[in-house]
């Protein structure tokens, strides 16, 4: 029986609500969990995703549209992006957010406001080498 990971792509989109936080954290736990995270890994990614989430729910109020998350998994990394429909989260201002970002990150990229969004890179090759099938 083969035990290797599929590579997974998925997005989730969600309303612009703080309600749908913890839904989220539990998504992202859930793949970072079939990954190999380890439980402090795991509960710093909830922690990070869902205030990114939450800063770009404040920056949204009022308008239409849906946040989005897109994870993407490759052998060699794990790609997140949270993208903001309104076009006015141009990047992470809460210090210990920023902090605890580049602590558990291996890479944040953001974008600009044609297409606002945090980017996070995870380096897997090394760290959990045989986790996907070729």
């Amino acid at each position: 029986m083969d035990t290797k990971l599929k590579l997974a792509s998925v997005e989730v989109k969600l309303p612009p609500d703080a309600g749908l936080v913890s839904p989220l954290r539990l998504f992202v736990s859930g793949m970072a969990s079939r990954l190999g995270f380890g439980l402090d890994e795991i509960e710093d990614l909830k922690l990070t995703i869902g205030e990114v989430f939450l800063a770009i729910v404040e920056k949204c109020a009022g308008t239409k549209g849906l946040i989005s998350l897109k994870w993407e998994e490759t052998p060699e990394s794990l790609n997140i992006r949270v993208t903001d429909p309104s076009h006015t989260f141009t990047r992470v201002y809460s210090e210990p957010i920023f902090h605890l970002l580049e602590k558990i990150a291996d890479g944040i990229t953001y974008g600009d406001e044609k297409q606002p969004e945090v980017n996070l890179r995870f380096d897997l090759k090394d760290k959990r080498k045989d986790l996907f099938t070729d």
